[in-house]
């Protein structure tokens, strides 16, 4: 059904949530907001850390730098999801196109794909560098459709979130909710799965 393939990073490929947790509930005590850990992983979630920052009146710039000092200098190791290489590789094995879209720093991404041996999946990163407007601002998905001549008909946006489910949404193409933890519901979006692996279902 699609050929071009538009991820997400954390929570989608990356089970980072656990140590980014931990800097967020430490950027919040910095700022001296009390906040439970369970309610600042709902935001994230179900919203995104601009949000959570915006809800308590803090500068986002600002909020964002000591979350990011914090995440750096926690030596905790993280993984990609197990099925993740099987379902890139299995999605390239039939011609299939990866990209990736994400707000962590590409340097921080790309070490992290090398690391599992993933970087060599995708044709382009686009983080923060590339000064996009955040999503669900589609204008990220846009430049990767517009630069690649992307049909978007054969184009999907799949991340663990709605901002995701939004940009693609935005962007006039396909979108795929992944529900591991089944927390909550996106109705808008076209597919939900619950494994990596049922990606393939759409190739």
């Amino acid at each position: 059904m699609y050929k071009n393939f538009i991820w997400d990073f954390d929570g989608t490929l990356f089970n980072t949530y656990p140590k980014m947790l931990k800097a967020y509930v430490k950027t919040m005590q910095d700022f001296k907001v009390d906040i439970e850990p369970a309610e600042i992983y709902r935001m994230l979630k179900t919203a995104s850390s601009k949000d959570l920052a915006e809800k308590y009146h803090l500068d986002f710039k600002h909020f964002d730098q000591v979350y990011k000092n914090y995440e750096k200098s926690d030596q905790t190791e993280v993984f990609a999801y197990d099925d993740a290489k099987k379902t890139l590789a299995s999605i390239a094995k039939v011609g299939g196109q990866h990209f990736l879209l994400t707000h962590r720093e590409n340097q921080s991404a790309q070490a992290l794909l090398n690391s599992a041996e993933l970087a060599d999946f995708f044709i382009e990163i686009v983080g923060p560098e590339n000064k996009f407007p955040r999503k669900p601002d589609p204008t990220s998905l846009n430049y990767i459709i517009e630069k690649y001549h992307l049909n978007r008909n054969e184009t999907v946006m799949i991340g663990d979130r709605p901002m995701d489910i939004d940009a693609g949404i935005g962007a006039n193409v396909a979108t795929i909710f992944y529900n591991d933890e089944r927390l909550f519901t996106i109705d808008h979006a076209k597919h939900e799965v619950h494994s990596l692996l049922e990606v393939t279902k759409y190739i």
